[in-house]
């Protein structure tokens, strides 16, 4: 017995092939038949009729920071209202976890981070958010069963030189043993079912304090030794961002993707690559990462947007107004 039976569907199943009409059954939440319609005889528990409606893929969003709002909104609102049904989170070095159970005041720097770097509500954070793990496995339990999208996250490196390192992660560089302390926090994520290493250089990037973000102050030994760990974890990625993606890289930047993706001999991703009529030389320029990873062993994928990049600021919110000089000082002025 099928579990679901939608029938008279608009089919556009991805493969570039023209739509069709059909039916298709599912059983144990995988598609069991795909059939001309009205050619199912096999009983479903229940049925929809979707004649005049479209059946097709969920679109995967490769870069989100649903990390929080999924604890107060399952259904990843907007995304999921406009066909996305598989969210990446934990990018751009930044996740919730691992956090040191001995330390609780890492829960609330992790808190005013994102607030700063990705403009959360600190109010929804602190409310909406029950920060009861430590593990990066106890992170994704407390999600397990909650939500309504399929979810995946890498590791935040920001996370990684916190736990280890403390206050001296902003600032400061590991030793031999703390590196490998973050190395074996790595392995312990990823043996919990993380998707891979995510880190940023980016100069948008600073703390609650105002300060650069922790993975700001890693050395490339730091972040290949990450790269090299990743590699020992199949069906892994990395994300990394730095100061050039939002313009043109730099040939220490693009040296640092290439030796990266080598290394992990995984994928990396960074965003975002834009186009711009007046700077005609960008577009070249950001593409040669990826032929010089292609002949290096390595592969790296530009990410884009197929529309204009609009922007909603305010005085309140968003990282981009920390490339003003002086504005973090006058944010913090009492209003």
């Amino acid at each position: 017995m099928l579990d679901h039976l939608i029938r008279r569907a608009t089919v556009v199943d991805g493969t570039g092939g023209p739509a069709y009409t059909a039916d298709v059954g599912i059983r144990g939440g995988r598609i069991a038949v795909i059939a001309e319609p009205g050619t199912v005889t096999e009983e479903a528990v229940t049925s929809e009729d979707a004649d005049g409606l479209v059946l097709a893929p969920g679109f995967v969003d490769p870069h989100t920071h649903y990390d929080a709002q999924l604890f107060w909104d399952p259904y990843a609102t907007p995304s999921m209202n406009h066909g996305v049904t598989t969210v990446a989170g934990g990018n751009c070095g930044f996740t919730l976890a691992p956090l040191h159970p001995d330390r609780p005041e890492d829960a609330d720097y992790t808190r005013r981070m994102m607030s700063r770097v990705e403009g959360m509500a600190l109010a929804a954070l602190e409310e909406g958010v029950d920060w009861t793990w430590s593990t990066f496995r106890e992170y994704l339990d407390a999600l397990e069963g909650r939500i309504a999208v399929n979810a995946g996250f890498m590791v935040g490196h920001c996370a990684l030189r916190r736990h280890v390192m403390g206050p001296d992660a902003v600032g400061g560089q590991p030793t031999p043993a703390q590196l490998d302390a973050m190395l074996a926090l790595f392995h312990d994520a990823m043996d919990a079912g993380a998707w891979g290493l995510s880190t940023t250089q980016s100069s948008t990037h600073s703390d609650g304090d105002g300060e650069p973000v922790a993975s700001r102050h890693a050395r490339p030994e730091e972040l290949l030794a990450l790269s090299r760990a990743v590699g020992e974890h199949e069906g892994t990625q990395l994300e990394a961002i730095v100061a050039g993606c939002l313009d043109q890289f730099s040939d220490e930047e693009i040296d640092l993707f290439v030796d990266m993706t080598a290394a992990a001999g995984r994928p990396l991703n960074w965003n975002v690559l834009t186009i711009d009529a007046a700077v005609p030389e960008r577009v070249p320029r950001q593409l040669v990462p990826s032929e010089r990873a292609r002949r290096a062993g390595g592969r790296i994928v530009a990410l884009t947007m197929p529309i204009l990049t609009p922007m909603n600021m305010s005085l309140g919110t968003f990282c981009a107004l920390n490339l003003i000089p002086g504005w973090g000082e006058i944010l913090a002025l009492p209003v």
